[in-house]
């Protein structure tokens, strides 16, 4: 049996983060994940050592941007997709090559990309099985 991939969602609004966390739960071999904020994702990524955090953008305490940051410096291993409602898909784009892993999925569409767009940065045995969409 193989490891199942670790995915840490992090964002400030409960009700978006249970959202994602049900969609991605949804893949068996996913263990998923949440923090409530930068400062709780960077003690969380240091215990369970995610495979990717998806992180919102905007955040009190520690923004997403941030957490990318510290992410990158201290467990580069991690895998980094940003996620907000406040970025237009250009700006969003820039923001997602410098301090992600080119990944940005808009909130409002996390239903139908999220997945596949965590599933391009883990390792093959790790990614979402068939093609099923969340509507």
């Amino acid at each position: 049996m193989s490891v199942p991939a670790k995915i840490l969602v992090v964002d400030d609004q409960q009700f978006v983060r249970r959202t994602l966390c049900s969609m991605l739960s949804q893949q068996s071999h996913w263990k998923i994940y949440e923090a409530e904020n930068g400062k709780v994702a960077l003690e969380q990524i240091r215990e369970i050592k995610p495979d990717v955090a998806v992180l919102d953008i905007v955040m009190p305490e520690m923004s997403g941007i941030e957490a990318a940051c510290e992410i990158r410096q201290h467990t580069p291993q991690t895998k980094v997709i940003l996620i907000s409602s406040h970025y237009t898909p250009e700006e969003a784009a820039i923001l997602a090559r410098l301090f992600a892993d080119g990944a940005f999925i808009q909130k409002s569409e996390a239903d139908k990309d999220l997945v596949l767009a965590i599933s391009r940065l883990l390792p093959k045995k790790g990614q979402a099985h068939g093609r099923k969409r969340f509507r």
